[in-house]
């Protein structure tokens, strides 16, 4: 369900996020991945029109949410990758 709020969030639209999340709960009852639902969303968000960004977040999304102004592609990039990094860096952590 984050990755649902958070292509909701870019997209800026309350209606989206709660039609995603129906979407992902309906999922299995069709023999469909929720996983692959939730990221057919990530999907959408970067090919629907933005309403601007909403939710001003903290880590990966508040810098990814700073740079609203290019793509959304490079947001949801930005998002990506920052993630990865804090991950990278949780594994060294505990390795």
């Amino acid at each position: 369900m984050l990755v649902v709020r958070f292509a909701a969030a870019v997209v800026g639209d309350e209606r989206c996020r709660e039609q995603w999340e129906a979407d992902v709960v309906g999922a299995r009852e069709l023999g469909m991945s929720p996983f692959g639902v939730a990221f057919g969303a990530v999907r959408a968000a970067v090919a629907i029109p933005s309403k601007g960004a909403v939710v001003a977040g903290i880590g990966p999304l508040g810098i990814a949410l700073k740079h609203a102004g290019t793509s959304r592609g490079r947001v949801l990039a930005i998002a990506v990758v920052s993630a990865l990094f804090l991950l990278g860096g949780l594994a060294l952590l505990f390795a």
